[in-house]
């Protein structure tokens, strides 16, 4: 057991010292190796060994999800919220529940609700072989929990009161960090910041994710209107812009996942404009060439609308999936889905977004 500790303490270390501890645990390794792996199932090790799950190297394919969940929280506390409700959105750090006269508030799940929606992340995971998806509205990994239940890992999601919050489930197995928040996405304290997590750290497949949900209510035409959502979304463009051109400068292969509730189809048609502090659209001002390299795919572009359910009253999406260069340049097979939801839970409470699926492959 003293040689089983000394080699779970050499991942404190470099991958080749690991391997010699390995080496000299002999014919006892294997009862090492089960906890050696429970130790490091974020650090991506053994991949660079060759133990565990095999090794594709940089071609390996990612496939890729992004889904609002639409207020997605454990029942009871949103009872708890809802019982003192705010007329007013609340605002990033205030742990509170809008009643807003005149909006649908937001929506109280029975288990048969949560059971329907776990259908959907089973789906993902088993059916559609998803590695990450990019959640939003979602209080936390607790309420997450309640739908995404089996192999999944749940995590980095933003550090924020309100209910609404961005964050990832991971495929259980796939190795991640998380890299923070990406706190300038609030630009007002009250909109939502980014979160950013690394799939694969240190190794060939190793790709970065931003999680995102812009504001809301400026979903066609130029950003300089004089309309407060148009304001507060020309103010996140630029943000997202030095993320994306930050990975470019390092190499490092990248996507952009989640609601940014805009028209991308029709945003993508015209130009951002000069100024890249107050631009008039979000796509081409991330898809500039400007670092050189700094050119983007979208998952929906050229797709038909698929609706989540017979309900569906929109025409057009608003959730989407982005990737570098580098992330295109491994994957040349690049396969879209909508999942939508099942019509036997129709009339369930379930929610306006179901996922958009895309994958990447060699």
């Amino acid at each position: 057991m003293r040689r089983v500790l000394a080699a779970v303490r050499a991942l404190s270390l470099d991958h080749h010292t690991a391997a010699s501890h390995l080496a000299r645990l002999g014919r006892h390794s294997c009862a090492g190796l089960a906890l050696i792996t429970a130790t490091a199932s974020h650090a991506g090790w053994l991949e660079k060994l060759g133990i565990g799950a095999p090794s594709t190297g940089a071609g390996g394919g990612v496939t890729l999800a992004t889904w609002n969940m639409a207020w997605l929280m454990v029942p009871a506390e949103h009872d708890r919220l809802a019982a003192r409700c705010t007329s007013q959105q609340p605002r990033s750090q205030e742990r509170a529940l809008p009643c807003t006269p005149g909006r649908t508030p937001p929506p109280s799940r029975t288990q048969a609700d949560l059971d329907a929606l776990a259908h959907s992340a089973q789906a993902l995971h088993d059916t559609h072989q998803v590695d990450a998806v990019a959640l939003q509205e979602v209080d936390g990994p607790e309420a997450a929990k309640q739908v995404f239940r089996q192999r999944w890992q749940l995590g980095c999601f933003t550090r924020r009161a309100h209910p609404q919050k961005v964050g990832f489930a991971i495929r259980e197995g796939v190795p991640y960090r998380c890299n923070g928040d990406l706190d300038a996405l609030d630009v007002d304290g009250g909109t939502r910041a980014g979160a950013d997590v690394t799939l694969w750290p240190g190794t060939p497949r190793e790709v970065r994710l931003l999680a995102v949900h812009l504001k809301s209510g400026c979903f066609t035409g130029k950003l300089d209107r004089r309309f407060e959502p148009c304001s507060r979304l020309r103010q996140q463009v630029p943000v997202v812009e030095a993320w994306v051109d930050q990975r470019v400068r390092e190499g490092t292969a990248f996507a952009l996942l989640g609601d940014f509730n805009r028209h991308l189809d029709k945003d993508a048609r015209y130009p951002a404009g000069p100024d890249e502090s107050a631009p008039l659209n979000l796509v081409q001002a991330w898809s500039d060439d400007v670092p050189r390299g700094a050119v983007l795919m979208r998952a929906t572009e050229g797709q038909r609308y698929i609706g989540c359910d017979a309900d569906d009253q929109h025409n057009q999406y608003i959730d989407d999936i982005l990737i570098d260069q580098k992330l295109a340049s491994r994957n040349g097979d690049r396969r879209f889905a909508r999942l939508s939801f099942d019509a036997r839970d129709r009339g369930r409470q379930l929610s306006d977004h179901c996922p958009v699926i895309w994958a990447l492959k060699p």
